[in-house]
């Protein structure tokens, strides 16, 4: 049996990480699980709906000014605003809405290019003589609208996207009809992967935003994580960043064998010797931080198509914890892509970072 101060020694060189490995999928299967895809989907366009909603109904209030001297007018435009502001359900309705589709549908591709191409005709006419740039840019567009091809280009897009919405619709009836069959539930849950990489982004604090739980459960679920799992990858970053400080001392000479750490007194913490160790081994973190980088956005150059500066500007932004989320390599989505890009990039980067900031802090105190 284990005493307690050989399970301490156990946890902080490398207990503490096994167990977080296991908590960091446990938790993602669970997610996997629980939060669904289709019920993400709805949801997210549900709150776009509603921004568009709170956009029309604060125009339309801006018109009932407008409408004072006509009671009938004003009244149509008050219930008109009043079904659309003070119905939940109306989120969900508009959600439903494929413009695109509509304007296919009806016919009315060509109309709205007209449309477009004759307010362009009137910003033009409206533009003072001197704005030559303005005036040539405002020209070129209208050329572009007048063309029959350019009409082409918008209803040959919202056809093919309606035949692909349509095909999508039949795909998905055929298979939630093969899983009413099979006795299952037609709800579509998160891959492993697509869990793996969002618990990732909760513990890393990188929090791309690529995929959120929108569902009730999910949000707590993520409130947990958060509360748990946040402090406990910092545990693991610590207690690895003081193991590799201390080799580093080590491996400097500032001590002469690993046991004298054990007993680090004041005068050989503040010896002259040990600022410029301290130093050293920052440069060689930092050494270290930027070959992490530049191995990893050659993988991501490579299998990405990005340009290298996108590349290069998405690695700091990974390694910062920032995380836009304006760009996002799609291997990272997968089950295989998960686990390896955590393992060998993002928890590593981490590690190496906090290490970093970790042995700075002597230094500019």
């Amino acid at each position: 049996m284990w005493n307690s101060s050989q399970f301490f020694v156990f946890w902080r060189c490398g207990g503490n990480w096994a167990a977080f490995l296991l908590f960091w999928f446990v938790a993602s299967a669970i997610i996997s699980t629980l939060e669904h895809t289709w019920e993400s989907i709805q949801l997210t366009g549900e709150e776009q709906s509603k921004v568009d909603i709170t956009a029309i109904t604060s125009f339309l209030k801006t018109k009932k000014n407008d409408l004072e001297s006509d009671t009938a007018l004003a009244n149509q435009l008050d219930q008109i605003i009043n079904i659309m502001d003070t119905n939940p359900d109306m989120a969900r309705l508009w959600s439903e809405m494929d413009l695109e589709i509509a304007l296919v549908q009806h016919k009315m591709v060509k109309t709205v290019v007209e449309i477009v191409k004759d307010e362009f005709v009137r910003v033009e006419s409206n533009l003072n003589e001197n704005d030559k740039m303005g005036k040539s840019l405002a020209n070129k567009f209208i050329k572009l609208l007048s063309e029959e091809n350019t009409v082409n280009v918008f209803r040959n897009s919202g056809e093919k996207h309606m035949k692909e919405s349509v095909a999508k619709d039949k795909e998905k009836q055929k298979k939630c009809s093969e899983k009413k069959a099979a006795g299952q539930s037609c709800r579509e849950e998160w891959s492993f992967g697509n869990a793996l990489h969002f618990t990732s982004t909760v513990f890393t604090t990188t929090g791309y935003g690529a995929h959120t739980t929108m569902t009730t459960i999910g949000k707590f679920i993520t409130i947990f994580l958060i509360i748990f799992q946040v402090p406990f990858f910092l545990h693991c970053l610590a207690t690895t960043a003081t193991h590799i400080n201390k080799l580093l001392d080590v491996k400097l000479g500032l001590y002469k064998k690993q046991e004298d750490l054990e007993n680090l007194t004041t005068e050989t913490a503040d010896s002259p010797g040990r600022r410029l160790v301290l130093l050293k081994g920052l440069l060689i973190l930092v050494g270290v931080l930027l070959v992490h980088v530049m191995v990893a956005a050659i993988y991501h150059f490579c299998t990405t198509g990005w340009s290298f500066t996108d590349v290069l500007y998405f690695e700091f932004v990974r390694c910062a914890s920032v995380g836009f989320g304006d760009i996002i390599p799609e291997d990272e989505y997968t089950l295989v892509g998960a686990i390896f890009k955590n393992l060998l990039v993002n928890i590593p980067g981490q590690i190496i970072t906090f290490t970093i900031f970790v042995r700075a802090l002597p230094i500019i105190s």
